[in-house]
């Protein structure tokens, strides 16, 4: 019974901290960007070069499972933003949510973060 009160009360304050880390976060467009709306309406985003990082989470070192170590976006794809995250204590930390599609129109099902700055974003 122990054991199972402790995976209780550990995944309680996991979910506890996700929520508490994700209220850090702003969600509206930063002054002078673009709105989703406008970068969707211009195609999304594509990278500026190879090295674009995807992200699992709005943290620059957090990548997705499978784009780390010698894996790179290629030039070819799209990022689709569906939200702006800021991290308001991080200047230049400006993130987008979306989805990946790849070179071949194909939509990647999870969504991943990337960094504003490294993606060229239509609008």
């Amino acid at each position: 019974m122990n054991k199972y009160a402790a995976a209780v009360c550990l995944s309680l304050l996991a979910a506890g901290l996700a929520a508490h880390a994700d209220e850090h976060f702003s969600y509206t467009p930063p002054k002078d960007y673009p709105s989703i709306a406008a970068i969707r309406n211009g195609g999304g985003c594509a990278p500026k070069d190879n090295m674009a990082r995807i992200l699992k989470s709005p943290h620059p070192l957090d990548y997705a499972p499978d784009w780390s170590g010698n894996n790179y976006i290629g030039t070819g794809w799209t990022f689709m933003p569906k939200r702006y995250v800021v991290d308001p204590d991080m200047q230049g930390s400006i993130y987008l949510q979306g989805n990946l599609i790849t070179t071949r129109g194909g939509l990647l099902p999870r969504d991943v973060f990337v960094l504003y700055a490294e993606w060229d974003c239509a609008h």
